[in-house]
């Protein structure tokens, strides 16, 4: 379920919209579709904001993970066109178990407290490291790093559990060519997103990236998994 991550870069280029959904199916190597993942994004008259992501199983996986869920939220502020998070949060559940982590930030005293909710049990500590996104608002706030086109590395919670740091890379001639190759497709923008996290096989979990013309992310590939292949997001509506 950690494919979910292949859609969080839908967000990236919308600014303007009040209400933006969008789904995505996840297919692994030679199986058929094994997620469903609806997103949505929502500002309010009050400067607000809500970032919704839901991952779901289906198919053979839907059974082989006891109808597995994950739910990633964040809410937050509005303010001069940049989402400034509030409270982050992941919800994952199946058919026998539930656990929830709610990250707060404290951004005037430069801190983050998680509560970890399991069971009848509850813990609340101050996060490892501290930083001013969760990785919902890093991808809604990147379109302002759009234009320079330089590659960059940011901090988020939600990212890898040691510092959350995620490289962004523009690819420039024979590595954006065989990108292109790759997403099967020469038009809109192509990023490489490196979360520096080891998701299935893959070492650093670095992900290719289309954004269609209407900032959205049509395709996105998580290379060579396991034995089967490539893990691929794919925008379905």
């Amino acid at each position: 379920m950690k494919a979910v991550v292949l859609i969080l870069i839908l967000f990236s280029q919308v600014s303007a919209a009040k209400i933006l959904s969008a789904t995505y199916e996840v297919s692994f190597g030679v199986f058929d579709t094994l997620g469903i993942a609806d997103a949505r994004f929502e500002t309010r008259d009050d400067q607000t904001y809500t970032i919704r992501i839901e991952a779901r199983t289906a198919g053979i996986a839907q059974t082989l993970t006891n109808n597995r869920v994950e739910i990633y939220e964040s809410h937050g502020i509005v303010r001069d066109g940049k989402l400034i998070p509030q409270k982050y949060s992941k919800t994952r559940r199946t058919d026998s178990k539930k656990s929830i982590k709610i990250y707060t930030f404290d951004h005037d005293n430069k801190t983050v407290w998680r509560e970890t909710i399991e069971k009848d049990e509850w813990d609340r500590v101050k996060h490892d490291f501290y930083a001013t996104e969760d990785i919902l608002t890093l991808f809604f706030n990147f379109k302002h790093s759009m234009q320079s086109r330089q590659n960059r590395s940011f901090a988020a919670i939600g990212g890898n559990k040691q510092d959350g740091r995620i490289d962004v890379v523009f690819p420039a001639n024979d590595d954006l060519d065989a990108m292109k190759r790759k997403l099967e497709t020469t038009k809109g923008d192509f990023l490489k997103v490196i979360l520096n996290d080891r998701i299935f096989a893959s070492a650093q979990g670095e992900l290719l990236i289309n954004l269609g013309r209407d900032g959205l992310c049509d395709k996105a590939i998580l290379e060579d998994v396991l034995f089967f292949g490539d893990v691929v997001g794919k925008r379905v509506e």
